[in-house]
């Protein structure tokens, strides 16, 4: 009985272990960086530059300057984020890609059994599979889709699904719109940005 007892201990010891070691663990690495980059690697930690490799925890994040651009990789989901100039991106918690606070930034998405999560000021984007970018203002807010669907729910309740070769583009002040088909030129134009290292794609 005392035997059962120590193991049946043990065994709950080394869950409540586990589950708090979690919160520890890397959500995302940078792997490159151009220019000047600024990234910390959780909420309590304070800004430095950012260096390939670096690993983040929930919490931490990267800001891009005028001429610089980073990229991330999330830890659970693969999920290839091209964070563009005078961008901020929060990485968060396991179920969601992260927190893109202002400027623009390019995710690449693997299929997923469940969606996932990009957050905004201005509301969240789901995605299970595709290919999409977005640029965040305090007053625009723009969701471009190369492939795949997503769908955009704003802080109002409202939603939209958003298609391949579609695009979204809300002035926060106004309803929010219906999405509309862009053409080859102005998805290489949104696409087609930034340094050729982040394999965008260029047509």
């Amino acid at each position: 009985m005392y035997t059962k007892n120590m193991l049946l201990l043990l065994f709950v010891v080394s869950i409540v272990v586990s589950g708090c070691g979690s919160k520890n663990e890397p959500m995302a690495k940078i792997i490159s960086v151009v220019g000047q980059v600024e990234a910390k690697i959780s909420a309590d930690k304070e800004y430095g530059k950012a260096q390939p490799e670096m690993q983040m925890l929930a919490g931490g994040a990267v800001r891009t300057s005028k001429d610089s651009l980073a990229k991330l990789l999330t830890t659970a989901d693969s999920v290839q984020i091209n964070v563009e100039p005078d961008s901020y991106f929060e990485v968060r918690a396991a179920d969601k890609i992260g927190f893109q606070g202002s400027g623009k930034a390019i995710f690449d998405v693997n299929k997923q059994k469940n969606a996932i999560v990009v957050e905004t000021q201005h509301g969240n984007t789901a995605v299970l599979g595709t290919k999409f970018g977005q640029y965040v203002s305090s007053s625009t807010f723009e969701l471009w889709v190369e492939k795949g669907l997503v769908e955009f729910s704003a802080k109002s309740g409202e939603k939209r699904k958003v298609g391949a070769n579609q695009k979204l583009v809300w002035q926060i002040n106004e309803s929010l719109p219906v999405p509309v088909d862009c053409n080859i030129v102005e998805s290489a134009t949104f696409f087609g940005a930034g340094d050729e290292a982040f394999d965008f794609n260029r047509r």
